[in-house]
């Protein structure tokens, strides 16, 4: 972006939006952002981000591809534990 002569946020004010938007780029995939970039650069997102783009050229979609194993489930989901959590209707009856 220097060798450009421009910044980040100065890229961004001048296409209409907040200073540090496209600076969410950087950090997590936003296909539409990445193109803006691409393109004051002139060349294509896929050279400048490989791992979130298919060969294709097409993006690669959330999770699924990218952060296998980033996010691992807090608790297991077991149907045969009864939820402390929920008020369960109480079966006895009463005499």
């Amino acid at each position: 972006m220097r060798k450009t002569g421009t910044t980040l946020s100065k890229l961004a004010r001048d296409l209409g939006y907040f200073h540090t938007t496209l600076n969410n780029a950087l950090n997590m995939p936003y296909p539409k952002y990445e193109r803006l970039i691409a393109q004051h650069l002139g060349t294509t997102p896929q050279a400048i981000w490989p791992s979130r783009y298919r060969n294709d050229g097409t993006p690669k979609s959330g999770r699924g591809e990218r952060g296998l194993g980033r996010y691992k489930a807090k608790c297991k989901f077991n149907p045969t534990i009864k939820n402390s959590n929920v008020n369960h209707a109480d079966t006895r009856e009463v005499a």
